[in-house]
């Protein structure tokens, strides 16, 4: 069972269904870890400031927006976060609409939104009347802090939840391709019988991420024939303001100045 990310209610009409909210995707990458050549420990990622030449604590670190090149804002965090939206309880669908008509590149991540204890009729009851009438709800609701646009819908016999990229967020593709290019219409009838021909069904048993499957494969392999090695958790120590860097800051002052060359 996936781990709950809301938990709430998801409202409509005159209705209200107690639900959490689960991821309906898994990571579909291998992750590794960076570790030490030297002895296999974990390496540890620390904040470094190369004017100063010293570590700093994340209490002594602020969040900077870059306005212009090389001119920045400097956000406090009891600044931003008084601007943060009140976080949501409830997700209130006001609206219905065709999925349809949705251009797909709005589509961002998917979720699944599971019935609570005493949600269960009503929740099967908007599952049906979805699947019956073809249509989505439409709402915004927070999480962690975030405004987002969300459309309900039915998937099989479970309702999901999609989230959509706000119209600002998507790129105008006249900025990419701003020129227009007219194709002759022979070659266009030549391409449109050769889709036709092929032409197919979308069936998503029939792919898989081969090269995932290959790695884990070989990962598996590996841990049984030349066995794992086991990493002790380090114990915590308080970061150092100072430190004596040594070849760090050499190699961050060549950087700097190779930056400043270019």
């Amino acid at each position: 069972m996936p781990s709950k990310i809301w938990t709430g209610t998801l409202s409509f009409v005159m209705v209200s269904i107690p639900v959490d909210i689960v991821s309906a995707t898994r990571p579909g990458k291998v992750s590794y870890h960076l570790m030490h050549k030297e002895d296999n420990s974990p390496i540890q990622t620390r904040m470094f400031c190369p004017q100063d030449k010293k570590f700093v604590h994340p209490e002594h670190i602020v969040n900077g927006y870059e306005v212009d090149q090389n001119k920045y804002v400097i956000v406090k965090e009891e600044e931003y976060k008084a601007l943060e939206p009140e976080k949501s309880q409830t997700i209130e669908i006001n609206s219905f609409i065709d999925l349809k008509n949705i251009n797909p590149i709005f589509f961002d991540k998917n979720y699944y939104i599971l019935p609570r204890k005493g949600g269960a009729k009503a929740y099967q009851l908007l599952v049906q009347v979805l699947k019956d009438t073809q249509k989505a709800g439409i709402s915004k609701f927070v999480l962690r802090s975030r405004e987002y646009l969300v459309v309900v819908r039915p998937h099989t016999n479970i309702l999901g939840l999609m989230v959509l990229h706000f119209p600002e967020e998507i790129r105008d593709p006249r900025e990419i391709l701003p020129q227009n290019i007219k194709a002759q219409p022979q070659k266009i009838k030549l391409i449109s019988e050769t889709i036709k021909k092929l032409k197919t069904e979308y069936e998503p048993d029939k792919y898989e991420d081969k090269y995932y499957h290959k790695i884990l494969s070989y990962l598996e392999k590996k841990a049984k024939e030349q066995g794992t090695i086991t990493i002790e958790e380090p114990l915590e120590e308080e970061m150092p303001e100072t430190a004596d860097t040594g070849e760090l800051v050499s190699a961050l002052e060549e950087s700097l100045a190779k930056a400043k060359s270019k």
